[in-house]
């Protein structure tokens, strides 16, 4: 039979075991899923989910799983079968195992063998990582619960569990006892469990994707805006194709069956399996433990199957069927609503039964379909039958005998008190009674209608006169009416279907009325409003939080619909207002309000309370109508209506204010001694009053008492006229008596502000400085009273404010804030306003906090603290003074009451509320101190009509900020060392504070930090932070450890991937939140401590110490990318050390590297994260460079160090895959075109620095057979990347990673072009060359710099927000730089402290932060460009050492010269990135142009460098006194050298061509060679003129004048090279007048003798160096003739000899100055210097210039003599010149030239002596040259005699001569037994030597 197709689902096998791919488990689906939120682009997710196999697995999650069939026998052996896979029980995995753990679970599990295979390969990826949670999970785990946190005890036995009840518990089945890790029996206990998760998380899976749908649906608004975050669509798409293919009210196509009975037949199966076990392992004596796991599977299922249940019959529109509704009441009846429910284990059934319940009872809800059910007996009401419809398939409502089923049921369950059933019992006695009223109608109205029927038949039968007409006529009227009535058959025995339904269920067994039963069993006997409000505070809120608290809220929108229907059968009343409170409210507190998306408009069930009328009539007005002598009620609905962010009128004021703004009734208690009234009307059912004098409200209010912690100075005059019409009812007000009984209880009719009352009552409770338990208006208000009225301000407030972040201005907001809190201060007197009442009862209760533990006291505070929250949005100016002067933080007098608070209170009651709502304003003032810094930074400004108002309300002092935060920040970082010993009854808080504080600690250092702020502490923008930061860092980066126990860190690390990977970690996010945010926290401040350069902290000493629990956090998929991050720090500070760094693998032990190492092989699948898989390779960069030298090895070769030296032989159980990380890069990159950009470029990076700090990583590359081919195909077909897309969007930008990945290509291959070329395999250079030409081109391109979006955006900005310079919000290193939209600009900070403004967004995303943005991804195309650059300068310099004399290659080269020359002219970037990118191209050219000089390129191309050189010269400056006077001298250097090699190509002579090639070139390219020859000339003669002659004196007098001079000698040298190179030009000879001029007007040689008689002033350390460049300059002058005679016209000879560098030379000691002389230079001066200056005067002049060459050579006696004796042969050497210390004896090549020299002047002048007259000269006065000629030709016949003895003797000068020594002879034949090139050119030149002295002789 053929296999089963291949699909994402389960692959090929071999791909799966060589680790080509790793399979999803549901588990890491459900995962997956739940991490959209922030990792939306999860392409791989997508596919999974969207693969048919899964989207059928998923449609079949209530179908049992398939038992082995002999198809799936046959699938899996053709997987296992040897073509598919290579077995090898030594290898990569062992076949035969995988085959062996397949058959044993398929028959233990009684699964088909392909699901059972799936799971074994599931085990052997998941192995390394199940390796490291190994390790003593079950102690750490007892450690981490057991330590006194859980204090909750269950004290009833349904839905009042505490929420500690239902936080994961240590069970049984976390301590399975195993062997070995690779053990048979250890292997199948982990395959065990893995079935069991693969079989919750699937049922979870499918749960989360259908109540993603199920929200969705209907919720039209909110889909569109984003309901549940950055979901994407494709998870809508999947959840509603699987509640398609469920149709509860069909037959699915899946079982065929019923999904509804389905999902019941699977709750009987999971109940079957608990009460008879797994029947698992029952020979190993493992049953306990597997029957723990067994159970608390079957239980987790259970829960899921519920939940899908709801969903469903949520999404169902109509009444359900009569089958589905009965089957599952039956299954609720038999086992008792799972509230009499015991099954085996019943300590593991505990923590879930809550769950199991309380779905329960909403599901029997939610079936019965309330409104849909009401509605549906309306339209029965006329319907005598169903015969419409099978009695399974109709309507439940249709079928008698379901309904007297479930009215037996619920009986018998509300007889027994079943509190779980009670809410079903309420809800169906509501329908019945609906049922028995439309019964009852209907009934009375066929009676009614039978009568008169009656009535007239008689009257027509009795009456004689009435004709046949007549009768007819009362026929058809008759007619008429029964068809108008159409009630059915006028006969007794005809009756309604609803009749008979009431009939039928009345048939109940009940003494009584069975319906006045079920609803007294269930409002008086189970208290049914009690267990509603549980279920939502309970269950609703806490097990709803999935899908950001949506569900929770669809979860009340259950009771919702059944409080409702309630409302016709309870009356008002206190039970009734509380669970209505409850189901509105939940257990969210303010600070979950807060953070609630505003979207949630359908989900809110407040929204659907103020939009139904049956609500407010009902409850609302009701309380509204009996306030405030019911003050309470009307309280808690108005706070519990406040929270509904979404129902906001045009101008964005909430829906509720108006009702709190005005109401015309007034209810209260008159004194029992007032009489001031008369009776105007009285009936039996009424009774009005009038008032005849006005009544007072507040009696004794008039003069307000003092309040007793502080004296106010006030009088009745301050009382206004608002407050006098709020403290009193006007007389003539009438008023409807509610209680007759004295004192009279009445309801006025008068008109007034309930918000302005809620004030006065708060001025009341403040002067009388107590408050009671009574709501009497002659005594305080009560403590709950005051507590609900400044919530209820407080989240009205609030409301604004989150209308104003998603629809108003900050304008509007606050004139919204103001608006509610002046009708709140109405009744106030003059100089007070609520905002003071409030902060005064603040100071007030918080000055008793030390007198006890008063809870009601304490509720009052946190009230105050969410009010000064709420308000610090828009009235910043009203909270920072009041906490500046406030006793809670105690900044005057020292005594923080806060601490006072905690220390008597809070930790004594273990509730931390107090605590969390300072947290929570800290974190707001942080938010405020950012997000206005600017604009109080900013100066104040008249404002325009249509000007941003961001800075109204805003100024406060810089002082009182600073004192504020710093004095938060001392007592919350105390609390954060102190909190281990607290005792928690809510453990949830401890988390929350944990990682709130970790995230506040975060926040302020980055905001300090995270951006380059120069300025001075108080001018910075985080200036108010800047204190609390600096006690921060003092803290947690001291060197003692002592401030912050560090092992608290490790203990929160600990406990959360304890709790993470705990069999089901529900509700882990509290976990994974402290962990995420605590692993962020040390990760800034280890970055911010080498930032900031301090020594090593003893926190990073920890963290290295806890580097292996480091590894096992990285097990978790939500932990993995700080602990990366974090690994990624620890590598890098490591490397700060100077000696060996810390070694991170050493620090995790061998085994858990191992492990770690082959976690990490999987790098981010399967869920690809692609900012994982970046971070990752990140951090695998760094451990290859950061001197990790054993990780180092670990990652490249795949084993540890320890493991490569044994080389033993392993199990396959615990062999690595066999592959390492960088064979993981290898094939990744071998597909580089699929891989995402962002993580393309990581792996390149991590290749290239392998390579690099690894050379011998490319004999893996080399082996591969495919890496270096995609690579290099990649980089030839890569396209260039245009501006205009560039600037276009940020998405276009994405274009940058590709550039940069082109980089880091370029950079692989230069290493490896260098690699080759070491390996002797030079034609790689060769093949590598065709694929070059987008990088040659692209490279060399000027980058994409956007000049104008840059500078307007930087002109725009700081116009904006004066003395803000845009460059402050630079980023540091405190934060990772990653190419794109926050690049270089930190577009996080500065959204932190921008945000508020409106042109931060702009009206249509249009403001700074788009421009921001924009100008990051111009930068970040900047820097890639950049990047590929320096890659090609590496590559290129490479390829010139392989391919130097490559024709192609010459080509390239002279076109990179070229273009970098050329690019240099065009600059577009920013002055200090030009600079330094203009002096890389230019040395990159040079290195290039020096490489094509050197190798005597044919190439003609070569010859326009010139130009372009000469253009790049002019581009940047001639003026060498400014290009070289500055920091960018080198520049300018360079392009000299460039100039000279560019001239040098003209002065080659050309290459030989052929006769017939000349010919043919002559006659057609002899006028374009002459023209190019000329311009040539041209621009050679401008640039002697320029550059050398004007240059020269520049020089000179920048030399002489600059104190440090600033000019190096190597300018000279320049100078004189391009000089000598100039006058080697072809033609340049025709130009000598111009050349003449051009000398003459610079004054050169008078400045070079200038140069030259300072030089002795400019020697460092005696070294004359300017006199030898003086001297040589001169040299190169006088080799042109012209310029020769011009000198000695100047007289330079006398010039010369009277510096005192020379005069020196001549005065010398009698030996004068040789070669082995100091200074060296000397020598230098007269042999390379004045010798070959004298001969060339003399050769250019003739013998005019003889009589004074010889008189100018004679005053160098000393010199001469010295010249005649350096040859004198003293035979063999018996030691070095070392050892011997005389340099007698001794040759130098330079000695040879000098003789050279010497004998050719002598030679010369002495053919002017004996030609005399005839040559013009008189021959007595060229007096003769005391130079021995004779005895030089002896010496050096003697030494040419002698080669032996030369070759000691002759000594190398300088590095060249140093080389040639160690160069072979060129002309091997016959060198006369020389032995290496400095010989053979020693005996060469003293051949010629001999060859001049004997043509003298002759």
């Amino acid at each position: 039979m053929a296999p089963v197709r291949e699909s994402i689902y389960f692959p090929p096998l071999d791909k799966c075991l060589d680790g080509r791919h790793e399979l999803f488990s549901w588990r890491t689906t459900y995962i997956g899923l739940k991490e959209l939120d922030y990792n939306p682009g999860d392409e791989s997710l997508e596919r999974h989910l969207t693969d048919p196999q899964t989207l059928d697995l998923l449609k079949r999650s209530f179908t049992p799983d398939l038992g082995p069939t002999s198809e799936a026998r046959s699938t899996f052996n053709t997987k296992t079968s040897a073509i598919n896979t290579v077995p090898s029980a030594q290898g990569r995995f062992d076949i035969q195992q995988i085959k062996d753990d397949t058959l044993w679970l398929s028959t233990e599990a009684k699964l088909n063998e392909v699901a059972a295979l799936r799971i074994v390969v599931l085990e052997r990826q998941t192995r390394p990582a199940e390796h490291l949670q190994d390790s003593s999970l079950a102690d750490d785990r007892s450690i981490a619960l057991g330590a006194g946190s859980f204090n909750g005890s269950r004290t009833q036995p349904t839905l009042s569990v505490s929420r500690s009840a239902w936080l994961p518990q240590p069970t049984s089945s976390e301590r399975l006892p195993t062997e070995a890790f690779d053990s048979d029996d250890a292997r199948h206990i982990r395959l065990f469990k893995i079935y069991l998760a693969e079989r919750r998380y699937r049922l979870k899976t499918c749960k989360y994707l259908a109540i993603t749908a199920s929200c969705r649906v209907g919720d039209g608004k909110a889909a569109s805006s984003g309901l549940l975050g950055s979901t994407p669509k494709w998870v809508d798409s999947v959840g509603n194709e699987i509640l398609t293919a469920w149709d509860i009210q069909g037959v699915s196509e899946y079982g065929g069956r019923n999904i509804f009975l389905s999902g019941i037949d699977t709750l009987r199966a999971r109940i079957r399996g608990l009460e008879e076990g797994s029947g698992w392992f029952r020979d190993m004596g493992l049953q306990e433990a597997v029957e723990a796991s067994w159970c608390e599977s079957q239980i987790i299922e259970m829960v899921a199957v519920l939940e899908l249940m709801l969903v469903m019959l949520g999404n169902l529109t109509q009444m359900s069927r009569s089958g589905v509704v009965s089957s599952w009441f039956r299954l609720m009846s038999d086992y008792g609503f799972f509230e009499t429910f015991e099954p085996p284990l019943r300590e593991l059934y505990d923590t879930r039964e809550i769950q199991l319940q309380s779905l329960s009872s909403l599901v029997s809800v939610a079936i019965l379909r309330i409104p849909y059910a009401l509605r549906g007996i309306e339209s029965l009401s006329a319907s005598t039958s169903s015969e419409e419809e099978s009695a399974g398939s109709a309507p439940y409502l249709l079928n008698p005998d379901a309904c007297s089923e479930i009215s037996e049921v619920l009986v018998n369950a509300a007889s027994e008190c079943l509190r779980v059933a009670s809410p079903a019992v309420l809800a169906w006695s509501i329908i019945l009674q609906d049922v028995r009223e439309q019964a009852f109608i209907l009934r009375e109205t066929r009676e009614t209608r039978q009568s008169i029927h009656a009535a007239e038949r008689f009257r027509i039968t009795a009456s004689p006169d009435v004709d046949h007409a007549d009768q007819t006529s009362t026929r058809g009227s008759g007619s008429s009416l029964r068809r108008v009535s159409s009630t059915g058959s006028d006969t007794p025995q005809q009756t309604t279907f609803l009749e008979q339904l009431l009939d039928q269920v009345l048939l109940i067994g009940v003494d009584g009325d069975p319906i006045a039963y079920l609803a007294r069993a269930a409002l008086d006997g189970s208290g049914v409003l009690n267990v509603i409000a549980a279920l939502s505070i309970n269950f609703c809120t806490p097990f709803g939080s999935d899908h950001r608290g949506k569900w929770g809220l669809k979860m009340r929108h259950v009771l919702m619909d059944l409080v409702k229907a309630s409302l016709t059968l309870i009356d008002y009343q206190p039970d009734l207002i509380e669970t209505t409170l409850a189901v509105l409210t939940g257990s969210e507190n303010y600070w979950q309000l807060l953070e609630r998306p505003r979207e949630f408009r359908e989900a809110e069930p407040a929204a659907i309370f103020l939009e139904d009328d049956t609500f407010m009539d009902r409850l609302f007005y009701q309380a509204q109508s009996r306030f405030p002598y019911e003050t309470l009620p009307f309280l808690k609905l108005s706070r519990a209506l406040a929270v509904c962010f979404a129902d906001q009128g045009e101008e964005g004021i909430p829906a509720l204010w108006p009702k709190l703004a005005m109401t015309n009734s007034f209810t209260s208690r008159l004194p029992l001694s007032f009489a001031a009234y008369r009776l105007i009307e009285d009936d039996e059912e009424s009774s009005f009053i009038q008032l005849t004098a006005s009544l007072e409200t507040f009696q004794g209010e008039s003069a307000p008492a003092t309040p007793p912690y502080k004296r106010l100075k006030q009088s009745s005059s301050l009382i206004t006229a608002e407050s006098m019409n709020l403290r009193r009812i006007p007389e003539g007000t009438k008023g409807l008596v509610l209680s007759e009984t004295k004192p009279l209880v009445v309801r006025w009719y008068h008109e007034y502000s309930p918000l302005a009352y809620f004030g006065i009552l708060l001025n009341s409770a403040l002067m009388r400085g107590s408050m009671t338990d009574d709501s009497l208006q002659t005594s305080s208000p009560s403590f709950e009273t005051v507590t609900e009225i400044i919530d209820l301000i407080s989240l009205l407030i609030l409301t604004t404010s989150k209308g104003e972040l998603l629809q108003t201005s900050y304008f509007t907001a606050l004139e919204m804030t103001q608006s509610i809190l002046d009708n709140a201060s109405e009744g106030l007197n003059r100089g007070q306003d609520i905002i003071s009442v409030i902060f005064d009862i603040f100071e007030q209760e918080l000055g008793r906090q030390p007198q006890g533990t008063d809870g009601a006291s304490l509720a009052i505070l946190n009230r105050c603290i969410q009010f000064a929250q709420a308000l610090l949005h828009t009235m910043p100016d009203r909270v920072w003074p009041f906490l500046g002067r406030s006793a809670l933080l105690g900044i005057k007098d020292g005594d923080s009451q806060l601490s006072v608070v905690l220390a008597s209170t809070e930790i004594a009651m273990a509730k931390y509320d107090f605590l969390v709502g300072c947290i929570h304003l800290y974190e707001s003032l942080i938010n405020d101190a950012t997000s206005h810094a600017v604009s109080r930074k900013t100066p104040t400004r008249m404002k325009g009509r249509f000007s941003s108002s961001q800075s109204q309300n805003t100024g406060v002092s810089q002082i009182v900020m600073k004192k504020v935060l710093l004095s938060f920040q001392r007592t919350l970082l105390d609390v954060y060392e102190s909190i281990p010993a607290w005792k928690f009854v809510q453990i949830d808080q401890k988390f929350d504070i944990n990682s709130r504080l970790s995230t506040i600690f975060n926040r302020v250092l980055t905001c300090c930090f995270g951006i380059e702020d120069r300025s001075n502490a108080n001018e910075k923008l985080s200036g108010p932070l800047m204190p609390a930061a600096e006690h921060t860092i003092n803290v947690f980066l001291s060197t003692s450890g002592t401030e912050i126990t560090q092992d608290y860190f490790t203990s929160m690390l600990n406990e959360g991937v304890v709790q993470a990977l705990s069999v089901e970690p529900f509700d882990a996010s509290y976990w994974i939140q402290q962990t995420v945010s605590a692993l962020r926290l040390v990760t800034a401040l280890l970055r911010l401590n080498t930032m900031l350069e301090y020594p090593q902290s003893s926190l990073e000493v920890q963290m290295l110490r806890s580097v292996s629990l480091l590894a096992r956090c990285y097990t978790s998929f939500p932990f993995r990318q700080p602990v990366v991050e974090l690994l990624q720090v620890l590598v890098h500070n490591a490397n700060r050390v100077d000696g060996q760094p810390a070694s991170l693998l050493g620090h995790m032990g061998e085994d858990t590297a191992c492990q770690f190492l082959e976690s990490l092989l999987t790098i981010d699948e399967p869920l690809c994260s692609k900012e994982l898989s970046a971070s990752i390779w990140r951090l695998l960069s760094d451990v290859v460079s950061k001197r990790q030298q054993w990780f180092a090895i670990s990652v490249l070769t795949g084993e540890t160090p320890r493991k490569i030296a044994r080389k033993s032989s392993s199990g396959p159980g615990s062999s690595n895959r066999g592959s390492s990380l960088l064979n993981v890069a290898l094939d990744g990159l071998s597909n580089i075109g699929r891989l995402p950009l962002r993580t393309a470029s990581a792996m390149l990076e991590f290749v290239a620095l392998a390579a690099d700090s690894w050379p011998w990583t490319f004999a893996t590359a080399e082996q591969h057979p495919y890496f270096l081919t995609a690579i290099t195909e990649y980089i030839s077909q890569v396209e260039t990347v245009s501006n205009t897309t560039q600037n276009r969007s940020n998405q276009a930008g994405m274009e940058y990673y590709k550039i940069q990945l082109t980089s880091h290509i370029t950079e692989i291959l230069a290493m490896y072009t260098h690699y080759s070329r070491q390996n002797g395999k030079r034609s790689y250079a060769k093949d590598l060359l065709p694929n070059l030409a987008y990088v040659s081109k692209a490279a060399i391109t000027s980058p994409n710099y956007n000049a104008s979006l840059q500078s307007n955006l930087r002109q725009n900005f700081e116009a904006k927000f004066q003395d803000c310079k845009l460059t402050t919000f630079k980023r540091t290193p405190l934060r990772p730089t990653v190419l794109g939209i926050s690049f270089y600009f930190d577009m996080e900070i500065l959204n932190h402290f921008l945000r508020l403004d409106p042109s931060w967004q702009g009206r249509s995303r249009d403001g700074f932060a788009a421009e921001l943005a924009r100008a990051n991804v111009n930068l970040s195309v900047v820097e890639a460009q950049i990047s590929l650059f320096h890659s090609w300068r590496y590559l290129a310099v490479e390829l010139t050492k392989s391919l130097a004399g490559d024709a192609d290659y010459q080509k390239v080269m002279v076109e990179v010269v070229t273009d970098c020359l050329r690019t240099n002219t065009q600059n577009t970037l920013p002055q200090a990135v030009f600079e330094r990118l203009a002096q890389s191209r230019a040395d990159l050219a040079f290195t290039l142009l020096q490489s094509l000089i050197r190798s005597k390129t044919p190439r003609p191309e070569i010859k326009s460098i010139l130009f372009t050189a000469w253009d790049a010269m002019r581009a940047h400056g001639l003026d060498l006194t400014i290009v070289l006077d500055n920091d960018h001298a080198a520049y300018a250097r360079t392009l000299l050298k460039i100039l000279c090699l560019s001239i040098q190509a003209h002065a080659h002579p050309q290459p030989f061509q052929g006769a017939a090639t000349q010919e043919s070139n002559q006659k057609n390219d002899s006028r374009a060679r002459f023209t190019a020859a000329n311009t040539t000339l041209f621009t050679v003669l401008e640039i002697l003129k320029i550059v050398v002659a004007n240059g020269f004196r520049s020089l000179t007098t920048l030399l002489h004048d600059a104190q440090p001079p600033r000019i190096l000698p190597s300018d000279f040298a320049l100078l004189s090279a391009i000089l000598r190179t100039s006058i080697l030009i072809p033609g340049i000879e025709r130009h000598t007048t111009a050349l003449l001029s051009t000398f003459a007007d610079a004054q050169t040689s008078r400045y070079a003798a200038t140069l030259l008689s300072w030089s002795d002033q400019l020697a460092t350390n005696r070294d004359p160096i300017y006199g030898e460049l003086s001297i040589n300059f001169l040299l190169e002058m006088s080799g042109m003739p012209a310029l020769a005679e011009s000198l000695a016209v100047e007289g330079i000879l006398n010039h010369i000899c009277s510096t005192n560098l020379i005069t020196f030379l001549r005065s010398s000691s009698n030996k004068g100055i040789g070669p082995f002389d100091q200074p060296a230079r000397l020598y230098n001066i007269w042999v390379r210097g004045i010798l070959p200056l004298l001969l060339n005067l003399l050769h250019a002049v003739g013998a005019s210039m003889a009589t004074e060459i010889a008189a100018n050579l004679n005053q160098f006696s000393n010199q001469i003599a010295r010249a005649s004796s350096m040859f004198t042969f003293h035979g063999s050497p018996s030691s070095s010149i070392v050892s011997a210390g005389s340099t007698q004896g001794y040759i130098t090549l330079s000695m040879i030239s000098e003789a050279q020299t010497l004998a050719i002047i002598t030679s010369i002048l002495d053919t002017y002596r004996q030609a005399g007259a005839s040559a013009g000269v008189a021959s007595a006065e060229i007096v003769e040259v005391a130079w021995e000629k004779s005895r030089v030709r002896e010496d050096v016949e003697l030494w040419l005699q002698q080669k032996s003895v030369l070759r000691e003797k002759l000594v190398p000068v300088g590095e060249r001569e140093e080389e040639w020594t160690r160069m072979k002879p060129v002309k091997a034949e016959g060198s006369g037994g020389v032995g290496n090139r400095l010989e053979e050119r020693a005996v060469e030149e003293m051949g010629v030597l001999m060859m001049l002295l004997a043509e003298k002789e002759e």
